[in-house]
Protein backbone atom coordinates (compact mmCIF):
# COMPACT_ATOMS: atom_id res chain seq x y z
CA UNK A 1 0.00 0.00 0.00
CA UNK A 2 1.57 3.50 -0.82
CA UNK A 3 2.19 5.77 1.91
CA UNK A 4 -0.21 8.54 1.50
CA UNK A 5 -3.08 5.84 1.01
CA UNK A 6 -1.88 4.54 4.90
CA UNK A 7 -1.66 7.84 6.35
CA UNK A 8 -5.27 8.56 5.28
CA UNK A 9 -6.43 4.67 6.69
CA UNK A 10 -4.21 5.83 9.64
CA UNK A 11 -6.37 8.63 10.06
CA UNK A 12 -9.93 7.85 9.34
CA UNK A 13 -9.12 4.71 11.70
CA UNK A 14 -7.68 7.45 14.72
CA UNK A 15 -10.81 9.63 13.80
CA UNK A 16 -13.77 7.14 14.16
CA UNK A 17 -12.07 5.22 17.54
CA UNK A 18 -11.71 8.89 18.95
CA UNK A 19 -15.96 8.52 19.58
CA UNK A 20 -17.00 8.36 22.76
CA UNK A 21 -20.05 6.23 23.34
CA UNK A 22 -20.03 5.64 19.71
CA UNK A 23 -21.93 2.75 17.34
CA UNK A 24 -19.86 0.36 15.30
CA UNK A 25 -21.52 -0.65 12.16
CA UNK A 26 -21.00 -2.60 8.79
CA UNK A 27 -21.11 -1.24 5.43
CA UNK A 28 -22.76 -4.31 3.46
CA UNK A 29 -21.11 -3.06 0.29
CA UNK A 30 -17.75 -3.19 1.64
CA UNK A 31 -17.70 -6.27 3.87
CA UNK A 32 -16.91 -9.63 2.07
CA UNK A 33 -17.73 -12.03 4.79
CA UNK A 34 -14.49 -13.50 5.86
CA UNK A 35 -15.01 -13.65 9.37
CA UNK A 36 -11.76 -11.96 10.84
CA UNK A 37 -14.01 -9.60 12.86
CA UNK A 38 -15.87 -12.48 14.45
CA UNK A 39 -12.35 -14.32 15.35
CA UNK A 40 -11.30 -10.77 16.74
CA UNK A 41 -14.30 -9.40 18.96
CA UNK A 42 -13.36 -10.48 22.47
CA UNK A 43 -17.30 -10.09 23.40
CA UNK A 44 -18.47 -12.31 20.49
CA UNK A 45 -20.95 -9.30 19.61
CA UNK A 46 -20.33 -10.07 15.95
CA UNK A 47 -21.41 -12.96 13.60
CA UNK A 48 -22.52 -13.61 10.35
CA UNK A 49 -25.41 -13.50 8.09
CA UNK A 50 -26.72 -14.73 5.08
CA UNK A 51 -28.24 -11.72 2.27
CA UNK A 52 -31.90 -12.34 0.71
CA UNK A 53 -32.11 -11.82 -2.75
CA UNK A 54 -34.03 -8.42 -1.95
CA UNK A 55 -30.93 -7.70 0.10
CA UNK A 56 -28.38 -8.15 -2.63
CA UNK A 57 -30.67 -5.97 -4.95
CA UNK A 58 -30.39 -3.10 -2.21
CA UNK A 59 -26.40 -3.34 -2.07
CA UNK A 60 -24.31 -1.10 -4.79
CA UNK A 61 -22.93 -2.26 -7.63
CA UNK A 62 -19.61 -2.99 -5.49
CA UNK A 63 -21.36 -4.38 -3.18
CA UNK A 64 -23.33 -6.64 -5.73
CA UNK A 65 -19.65 -7.84 -7.07
CA UNK A 66 -18.65 -8.46 -3.69
CA UNK A 67 -21.58 -10.93 -3.26
CA UNK A 68 -20.68 -12.51 -6.81
CA UNK A 69 -17.38 -12.51 -6.02
CA UNK A 70 -17.23 -13.59 -1.98
CA UNK A 71 -21.15 -15.06 -1.05
CA UNK A 72 -23.59 -13.11 0.24
CA UNK A 73 -22.32 -13.55 3.97
CA UNK A 74 -22.07 -10.32 5.38
CA UNK A 75 -20.69 -9.48 9.45
CA UNK A 76 -23.89 -8.27 12.03
CA UNK A 77 -23.05 -6.71 14.92
CA UNK A 78 -25.03 -7.24 18.12
CA UNK A 79 -25.38 -3.65 19.86
CA UNK A 80 -26.16 -5.35 22.92
CA UNK A 81 -23.21 -7.05 23.21
CA UNK A 82 -20.57 -4.68 21.80
CA UNK A 83 -18.56 -2.49 23.66
CA UNK A 84 -17.45 -0.46 20.23
CA UNK A 85 -13.81 -1.29 21.50
CA UNK A 86 -12.56 -0.88 18.04
CA UNK A 87 -10.44 -4.10 17.48
CA UNK A 88 -13.18 -5.32 14.72
CA UNK A 89 -12.37 -2.09 12.87
CA UNK A 90 -8.65 -2.57 12.81
CA UNK A 91 -8.49 -6.14 11.87
CA UNK A 92 -11.13 -5.52 8.92
CA UNK A 93 -8.69 -5.56 5.67
CA UNK A 94 -12.04 -3.82 3.96
CA UNK A 95 -12.38 -1.19 6.21
CA UNK A 96 -16.04 -2.44 6.27
CA UNK A 97 -16.54 -2.05 9.83
CA UNK A 98 -17.00 1.80 11.23
CA UNK A 99 -17.84 3.37 13.96
CA UNK A 100 -20.37 6.48 14.14
CA UNK A 101 -21.74 8.77 16.40
CA UNK A 102 -24.76 7.57 18.41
Amino acid sequence: MAPFKQRIIARKLKEELSVIDGLVIVDENSCDGCGDCINTCPHDAISMNELSDKEVKNLSLKGRLKVRIKGKNKAVIDHDVCTACGLCMKKCHEFAIHKVKK
